[in-house]
């Protein structure tokens, strides 16, 4: 699950603001949350985040000789 970020608008231009960081959760979310996973997934800057995340793990795997 993602947290750790907000975005802001300064001066006309929207801002990302703190750092993306990625929880594993192994439970099944509230409705709140669910709803703020569901919102989060459909910024583009999350989805551009996101890739880029999954491009990282992607790289350590191979260089671990994981897969």
């Amino acid at each position: 699950m993602p947290a750790g970020v907000c975005v802001i608008k300064q001066e006309g231009k929207t801002v990302m603001v703190g750092r993306l960081s990625y929880f594993r959760i192994g439970t099944v979310l509230c409705s709140l949350c669910e709803e703020m996973e569901s919102a989060v997934a459909t910024r583009p800057w999350f989805v551009k985040a996101h890739a880029e995340y999954l491009d990282q793990l992607k790289v350590k795997r191979q260089r671990l000789g994981l897969g």
